[in-house]
């Protein structure tokens, strides 16, 4: 059995991060430049030019204090679900 490519990279516009509640990692909101994923046709995400995009980032520290608001970021992503919905995660981010 093939599965579906489940990696998404691409360059955003920091446009948000709301800290979770319990103080572990946070959402970010990004608004999509660049789609430059391995096979932007065959991600799970399909990010589009111009659409936001929410991603989880599970880290206790994330580093939304170092990358400023409205700031350009590389984002590498992958999507975490199962039967009953998911989400994208953040596995890196970094200022572009």
């Amino acid at each position: 059995m093939k599965a579906a490519p489940n990696r998404t990279v691409v360059t955003a516009r920091l446009r948000k991060f709301d800290p979770a509640a319990d103080g572990y990692g946070g959402e970010f909101e990004l608004e999509v430049i660049r789609n430059e994923s391995p096979d932007p046709g065959a991600d799970f995400l399909r990010p589009q030019a111009g659409k936001p995009l929410r991603a989880f980032y599970a880290q206790p520290d994330p580093p939304a204090a170092a990358l400023p608001l409205g700031g350009r970021v590389r984002v590498e992503l992958t999507y975490l679900g199962g039967p009953a919905g998911g989400r994208a995660v953040v596995q890196s981010i970094r200022a572009a």
